[in-house]
């Protein structure tokens, strides 16, 4: 008789059950403070899907953290973060070597490091709905990038050599761009 293993979990309370058939960890709406569950984090060895969304509530806290141990998950290839409190971009993401999807969205960030280049195999980057004003030189060596999402950022600028030659697509939608800045990255 086969039995299927869950590998989907909703809570980290019922994901450190079975932390190695963690794949998929959705917390969403949660309202506490994860800095202090780093080793809740490092068991789950083959997670491969990160989403966290943080409730309303506790979006004034200033201490809001992830766990620094999350960097050390050597299979997680997407990361979902909606509606956490940064103020800063987490750069220990860039660590992550087999991230393909980042999604930061709903926060204070206004930059991106220029260690975000170390991200060598990620294909979808969209940092969205914070307040990014400038994006990092190092963008452009990022040869895999295929899609970047800027909605809703205070980005007034962009040239068109910020890009890495193989993007396929950028999504400015709710940007403070005018149109004479997009005629510059037709050319």
């Amino acid at each position: 008789m086969y039995f299927f293993k869950k590998t989907k979990f909703s809570s980290l309370s019922e994901a450190i059950q079975n932390p190695e058939n963690c794949k998929k960890l959705s917390l969403l709406f949660i309202e506490y403070n994860l800095k202090d569950k780093g080793a809740i984090f490092s068991q789950f060895i083959n997670l491969k899907v990160l989403e966290i969304q943080v409730d309303p509530s506790i979006y004034d806290l200033d201490d809001f953290e992830l766990p620094k141990e999350i960097a050390g998950l050597k299979k997680l290839k997407t990361i979902w973060l909606l509606n956490l409190p940064f103020k800063t971009f987490p750069e220990w993401i860039t660590g992550i070597k087999s991230l393909k999807y980042l999604m930061i969205r709903g926060n204070d960030i206004d930059t991106i490091p220029d260690s975000i280049c170390e991200l060598d195999n990620l294909k979808t980057l969209r940092i969205e709905n914070c307040n990014l004003n400038k994006l990092p030189a190092t963008l452009k060596k990022m040869q895999n990038l295929r899609s970047l999402g800027l909605c809703d950022t205070k980005l007034t600028d962009l040239s068109p050599n910020l890009f890495p030659k193989n993007l396929k697509e950028i999504n400015l939608s709710g940007s403070r761009l005018k149109d004479d800045n997009f005629e510059s990255l037709k050319k």
